[in-house]
């Protein structure tokens, strides 16, 4: 019975002295004001060692210790003397992962080793949330979700999850505006895609699904249903009484040096710039404008012929 009890007691100690506590901290303890029923892995009382961390949580895990990885096997080395004639594995490089805290997360499906479960790992200043599973990992609220499908190998925000292959890596199912993305400041993107050539950068069907109605080319190629578009200054403006149309010996002097209607930009200028559809079309609008007044011009002069020849 006694050896039982210094048994007891000697394992009490280690855990009071290297793993976790859930009493008063002595002075000098952690900043909360009631530091009482906080547990700390890796802390411990810091009574005559002053840079030993306390906890500063409810529940606090600090590492102190290199996280080296030591699992992926590359192969098995000859049987020989040296292992007692059985095959032993030969490790790939390790990867140091630096001061580590991992917090894993196992049950009865996924079996008990470093490779299963759910691990959470804080190394040096980075954060992992990693599950080791053929499973997803889902973060959610009231009325949204967010799901990293294994099975799916898509990311889901809403929405039922399928395989399907006209499915995006990344897809939103919304019944309001489907995603807003907003820049600021120089050389940035609201939004840039990058697709395969002899694909569709881009798709919008109808509310059926059936119907395409809009789509962008890799390859710059634009279909649409139908254009629309806004312009300040429709060119009516040129059946204004005090609209000044060109004279055609002026119209045919100027065609003559700059090789364009008055107007309209060079051939040089839309390859430098591009064609801004909403002003090509305006521009060419106050050009069959101006070509009915000379028609109406043309017109009268004939009848004014016509008359003096009677």
């Amino acid at each position: 019975m006694k050896d039982i009890s210094l048994v007891f007691i000697s394992l009490s100690i280690s855990i009071i002295s290297f793993t976790q506590y859930n009493t008063q901290w002595y002075y000098p303890s952690t900043l909360n004001t009631t530091p009482a029923g906080y547990i700390g892995i890796g802390t411990k009382n810091n009574l005559g060692t002053a840079n030993t961390p306390l906890p500063a949580f409810n529940l606090h895990l600090h590492g102190t210790a290199d996280f080296i990885t030591n699992d992926d096997l590359s192969g098995m080395k000859p049987i020989d003397a040296d292992n007692n004639g059985v095959a032993a594995p030969i490790l790939k490089a390790l990867l140091n992962y630096g001061k580590t805290t991992r917090l894993g997360l196992t049950n009865s499906t996924t079996g008990l080793t470093q490779t299963d479960g759910a691990v959470f790992q804080m190394s040096e200043n980075n954060l992992s949330i990693k599950n080791q599973e053929s499973g997803s990992i889902t973060l959610s609220a009231p009325n949204i979700a967010l799901t990293l499908s294994s099975a799916t190998k898509r990311i889901w925000v809403g929405g039922t999850q399928t395989t399907a292959v006209d499915f995006a890596r990344f897809n939103v199912y919304t019944s309001d505006n489907g995603m807003f993305i907003q820049t600021v400041g120089t050389a940035k993107y609201g939004l840039r895609i990058r697709s395969k050539v002899g694909t569709d950068a881009v798709q919008v069907y109808n509310e059926a699904g059936t119907t395409k109605n809009f789509k962008v080319t890799s390859d710059g190629m634009v279909f649409a249903r139908k254009y629309t578009t806004t312009l300040s200054a429709i060119p009516d403006y040129v059946f204004s009484p005090t609209y000044v149309l060109m004279p055609l010996d002026e119209l045919k002097s100027f065609l003559e040096i700059n090789r364009h209607l008055p107007n309209v930009p060079s051939a040089k200028e839309y390859e430098e710039k591009g064609v801004d559809l909403g002003e090509m079309n305006r521009v060419l609008l106050e050009k069959v404008e101006e070509l009915t007044l000379y028609i109406i011009q043309l017109e009268e002069r004939i009848k004014i012929i016509e008359n003096s020849e009677k």
